[in-house]
């Protein structure tokens, strides 16, 4: 029962978090694939002008369960060219029990750069709750003056840890949070069938851990989603033992509105594939501005 528990909670923390992990997908020029009715990029000045005010909320669940737990993220001003972003995640019915009442929330604050097409992380901190009671906390700030990120995680019954790593000249690191933005804004380019991306992150015991994302081909496109309304499949890989996986395999569909319509987390050990779907949108930025309202599918 312990070893269970254990897992449950790797594999469900694992998994609200890869919904930021697996950004959905930014400009998109010459797409063969159902193109984007419209992209961020398109009809906003700045990259906060797009998301400001934006709510995600999905449903997790594996096997053939679903509802099992749920998420919700939010992105909110927070001061002159500074936002606030807000992934909070809870357990539901017999998980929740099980996992005593499991909440999650991961809070990531951006500046917006000088040219302000990218969000620079400024701080990225994570809190694990289990039956009300704060049990495990860390931050993560960055500052790109200095060239650092300075780490510090503690509670849970674990000694306190603090770490400290550089920033290589030239290079950003964005946390999960500032990366899902960022993507979906075009900073890492925009997206074509076949193409491949490298994301860098945070740095971790002196390594910079990496997400690669593949853009899929029409073809295998259709093979594996079976929706209708999905334009695009990104096959996404992540470090394999954040999830307890086989290989950290991650797919995920996007609508033509360029919403993660749902994030399939692979082979994931006792509880095989684990499966992510959006529930609810509320436009933000720009978006809410216009005529540009995304729609969500009840298809499976």
């Amino acid at each position: 029962m312990i070893a269970m528990y254990a897992l449950f909670t790797k594999t469900f923390a694992a998994f609200f978090l890869l919904l930021v992990l697996a950004f959905p997908a930014p400009l998109i020029a010459d797409q063969a694939v159902q193109p984007p009715q419209a992209s961020p990029g398109d009809y906003a000045s700045s990259i906060g002008d797009a998301f400001v005010g934006e709510e995600l909320a999905y449903d997790i669940g594996f096997w053939f369960f679903s509802g099992v737990a749920e998420s919700r993220l939010v992105l909110k001003e927070d001061g002159p060219g500074r936002y606030v972003a807000t992934l909070s995640a809870k357990t539901n019915g017999v998980v929740d029990t099980i996992l005593k009442h499991r909440r999650d929330r991961y809070v990531a604050r951006f500046r917006v750069s000088e040219d302000g097409r990218r969000f620079l992380t400024e701080s990225f901190e994570k809190e694990v709750e289990i039956d009300g009671k704060g049990i495990r906390r860390s931050v993560h700030t960055v500052d790109y003056g200095a060239r650092t990120v300075s780490s510090r995680s503690w509670g849970g019954g674990k000694p306190e840890k603090n770490t400290f790593d550089k920033i290589p000249d030239g290079m950003y690191t964005d946390d999960p949070l500032a990366a899902f933005y960022n993507f979906r804004f075009g900073v890492y380019g925009s997206i074509d069938e076949g193409k491949d991306y490298k994301i860098l992150t945070l740095p971790k015991d002196d390594r910079i851990p990496e997400i690669l994302i593949r853009v899929a081909h029409e073809k295998e496109l259709r093979r594996k989603s079976g929706r209708t309304d999905a334009a695009i499949l990104a096959d996404a890989k992540i470090d394999k033992e954040l999830f307890g996986s086989k290989n950290g395999d991650i797919e995920i569909l996007f609508t033509r509105e360029m919403l993660p319509v749902q994030a399939i987390a692979k082979g994931i050990l006792l509880f095989g594939d684990v499966k992510g779907k959006l529930r609810e949108v509320v436009s933000g930025g720009a978006a809410k501005k216009t005529s540009i309202q995304p729609s969500v599918s009840s298809n499976p």
